[in-house]
């Protein structure tokens, strides 16, 4: 497909690491522990004054790293099929 798949989140690299490893994942999940890819992307929320969350947000950049879709990912089983349909239809635009 050349693509790759990436996953970010505020947890440290160690539970991001033992994360992955649990659910087998087959792509790498980055840490944002200081929040600021949140902060500049709009996905964190704030949540309580000790406690932040990352919204379940995701992209598809295209190759020359320009954001193409964004998705607010409410249904989680669907939103490989949806994004994996967007990434044929831009590979077929270029």
């Amino acid at each position: 497909m050349d693509c790759e798949i990436l996953g970010i989140s505020f947890d440290a690299p160690e539970a991001n690491k033992a994360f992955r490893e649990k659910f087998d994942f087959p792509f790498r999940l980055l840490s944002d522990y200081d929040e600021q890819v949140g902060v500049a992307y709009e996905t964190r929320d704030p949540g309580t004054e000790k406690v932040s969350f990352a919204k379940r947000l995701s992209y598809l950049i295209d190759p020359e790293g320009n954001i193409a879709k964004s998705y607010k990912v409410s249904e989680i089983p669907a939103h490989p099929a949806e994004v994996l349909a967007d990434l044929y239809e831009l590979r077929e635009q270029r």
